[in-house]
């Protein structure tokens, strides 16, 4: 059995890859109306393309500033540019009449709220009299045509509670936190990203400076654009100086005081805009803006004359926001969702074995007794087919003080609920638990004090990771197989192993898409107990000593639900742990017959399993693998609990177990364990009859050594 347990105990090696990004163009979309295409922004269904336009050159006519404007261009398929159709519409932005004065011009950022009830329009222009943001209701949803001027609010970076102190006053870029309650503002002078917190979501009005900024400095002077992944987790800024698209990871989502990192460069946009629009001078980036899932990028590229040549190109990416590397998914809800499944495999394990040595405790406090079964009914049908079923169910017994015991089945069962939580860890999210199972088992006595046996459990293992970040769902099938073995001087040795068939629903949230899949697995486990039985004062003394070994193999599956979705590779997951503890139970007997015997468990319990590796890839790049290390939850764990067993002289018998174990610096788990059932004596005498003619008869007869509770049951249907 030991060779058997060391067998399945296995170790699975990390490896390392790097991560590459890969952008393919796709399209290009001709923007050009006399002005040079600045901003890029779609509607959240992908069918509106909104852009900013400025013109520079020249004092009246097509070159003047009076040309300021934000276009919308209609897309017949979502999110693709060269669906195109129709004439774009517009709105003017610069004048009294619009965004303010004649110093209000050369639009950069432009976005839409999500409702479509507002557009949001930065200003490029250095002045000291005209604003940097104005926000404008649209009367109508997602149309610029409908613009409300007259209920605009203008924003500026030196101004009230949104001054910087910087007299800053010009701005090429704009975007919000994925709720609206952040405003990002770029200043061209200063060469940083200002943050803003706003007490109302997606009202500028409500904005106030919170002394937060990324200074971009050491990587550009002369940035066109910025913008965020949806998450929040990546930057984008578009560097107009050097025509590069810059790729930044924050160690905090849209936290701008977070360690920011530059991780990539992307240039490609320079060489294809030559290409396409046969010229290559003075090209300069503009602007950039994502599809609503990441997949995509776009760019806008124009040459700052008069005959702009403006143009925008879309691109494909390998994976969400990789525009030039790919973005690493290990976050620390993935991180988490990926160690939920390494301690879902320990909660099963242990599930299964913990049943198992409750029966053999319990078959030790009562082995003076002639009958060990908690389900005592036999089974008599007259009909046919259900008699030959009925040599399939196991049936009770009906003994007598003189009958032979040995060789008998004896049957039983117990159900367990327990709750638990994990604590938030520096790479992972925290997570809550539950489970609850069912074990049905039989055994029977081959000598004095030894015993063998079998049992099966269904059971259900969830866990909610973070904030409903994930939820793993997993349904347990097991069989186990035990016995204890009695040696001299109330010495045992208690053996159980098994195996488990297992199915996970899996939800993991990804940018407020659900990601869904299902996931199969195997576990093969098994357990050793030392034990030594000590009497003193009529207290049984019971201290043991355990090892549980296991071993879990996770199916590789894929997610679906969107761009985000990933492939997770097959994960094996060793376990294994070592107790000392010592239980105590004393009997006690009252006057009418019924006995308690109340228990008491302290144990440590030192967990010794190795950490496991595994691996991710995105469905759309399934040749890049990110690898993680997993290591245990905890090395040292205490675990105390408290029951009692209580039988009653008719038979009756309960059994409740509260355990609690505590695992050192990572949270808790409280298990509440409950049997009930009753337990014939020697004198009662029953059985159950079917009787299948025209109709049914069920009958069921007891007949007791207690007049008061002798009864005849029948019910017809």
């Amino acid at each position: 059995m030991i060779k058997v347990l060391i067998f399945i105990f296995i170790f699975f090696v990390s490896q390392t890859s790097k991560i590459y990004a890969k952008a393919t163009f796709l399209s290009i979309l001709n923007t050009e109306t006399g002005e040079g295409t600045t901003g890029l922004h779609f509607s959240p269904d992908g069918t509106k393309l909104y852009t900013g336009a400025s013109r520079t050159n020249g004092t009246t006519g097509p070159g003047s500033s009076s040309q300021d404007r934000v276009y919308q261009y209609s897309l017949t398929t979502s999110f693709d540019i060269s669906s195109q159709s129709g004439t774009p519409t517009f709105t003017r932005v610069q004048g009294n009449a619009a965004c303010g004065d004649a110093d209000f011009k050369q639009p950069a950022g432009v976005l839409v709220s999500p409702d479509g009830s507002k557009i949001y329009i930065a200003d490029t222009t250095s002045s000291a009299n005209g604003a940097d943001v104005c926000q404008v209701p649209l009367t109508t949803p997602y149309d610029v045509e409908s613009a409300d001027y007259g209920n605009k609010v203008l924003f500026r970076l030196d101004d009230g509670e949104t001054d910087v102190g910087t007299g800053s006053n010009e701005s090429s870029g704009i975007d919000f936190n994925n709720d609206g309650s952040k405003l990002f503002v770029e200043s061209e002078e200063d060469n940083k990203i200002y943050t803003f917190d706003l007490s109302t979501n997606y009202d500028i009005s409500s904005a106030k400076y919170n002394n937060i900024f990324f200074d971009y400095s050491n990587d550009t002077s002369d940035i066109a654009d910025f913008e965020f992944s949806n998450d929040g987790s990546i930057l984008f800024i578009a560097d107009r100086d050097n025509n590069l698209i810059l790729q930044y990871s924050l160690s905090r989502d849209f936290d701008l005081s977070s360690n920011i990192k530059k991780i990539g460069t992307f240039n490609d946009f320079v060489s294809k805009y030559a290409e396409l629009a046969s010229t290559n001078t003075n090209a300069r980036i503009r602007s950039l803006t994502f599809n609503n899932d990441g997949s995509k990028v776009y760019f806008s590229v124009m040459i700052f004359t008069r005959s702009s040549k403006s143009r925008v190109l879309e691109y494909s990416l390998d994976c969400p926001y990789g525009v030039a590397v790919c973005a690493d998914p290990l976050d620390k809800e993935l991180v988490g969702t990926i160690q939920a499944y390494t301690e879902m495999s320990k909660r099963i394990m242990k599930n299964n074995i913990n049943p198992i040595m409750h029966r053999i405790e319990w078959l030790r406090r009562n082995r003076s007794n002639n009958d060990l079964t908690n389900q005592n009914l036999k089974l008599n049908f007259e009909d046919e087919k259900l008699a030959l079923l009925s040599k399939f169910v196991p049936v009770g017994l009906n003994f007598n003080k003189d009958e032979k015991v040995k060789g008998d089945w004896f049957y039983w069962s117990e159900g367990k609920v327990s709750v638990g939580e994990i604590e938030e860890k520096f790479n992972a999210l925290n997570k809550k638990t539950d489970n609850n199972n069912i074990t049905i088992g039989a055994d029977k006595r081959s000598a004095k004090d030894e015993f063998f046996g079998y049992a099966f459990q269904v059971g259900r293992d969830s866990a909610d990771v973070g904030s409903s970040s994930s939820i793993l769902d997993t349904k347990n099938y097991s069989l186990i197989f035990y016995g204890t073995k009695p040696h001299d001087n109330e010495q045992f040795t208690d053996i159980a192993f098994g195996a488990s068939s297992l199915k996970t629903e899996h939800l993991r949230k990804k940018n407020s898409v659900n990601l869904t899949g299902e996931r199969s697995g195997k576990q093969v486990f098994g357990s050793i107990k030392l034990n030594k039985i000590y009497l003193k004062n009529d207290i049984n003394i019971n201290p043991r000593a355990k090892i549980d070994l296991g071993f879990t193999q996770l199916s590789s599956f894929n997610e679906s639900g969107s761009f985000d979705a990933l492939n997770y590779k097959k994960h094996s997951i060793p376990k294994g742990m070592g107790s000392l503890g010592v239980l105590l139970d004393k009997k006690t007997k009252f006057d009418n017959g019924s006995t308690l015997k109340p228990m008491i468990l302290l144990e440590y319990i030192g967990d010794f399993s190795p950490s496991t590796n595994t691996s991710v890839s995105y469905l759309s790049d399934p040749n890049t693998d990110y690898f993680i290390n997993i290591g245990k939850e905890s090395t040292h764990n205490l675990k105390t609990g408290i029951g009692f067993d209580l039988s009653t002289i008719s038979g009756w018998s309960v059994i409740l177990n509260y355990e609690r174990e505590n695992a050192n610096g990572s949270g808790h788990t409280d298990s509440l364990y409950f049997t009930t059932g009753w337990v014939p004596n020697a004198n009662t005498k029953f059985a159950l009859s079917l009787d299948k003619k025209n109709s049914m008869m069920v009958g069921l007869n007891l007949k007791t050594q207690f007049p008061q509770i002798n009864k005849k049951i029948k019910e017809k249907n």
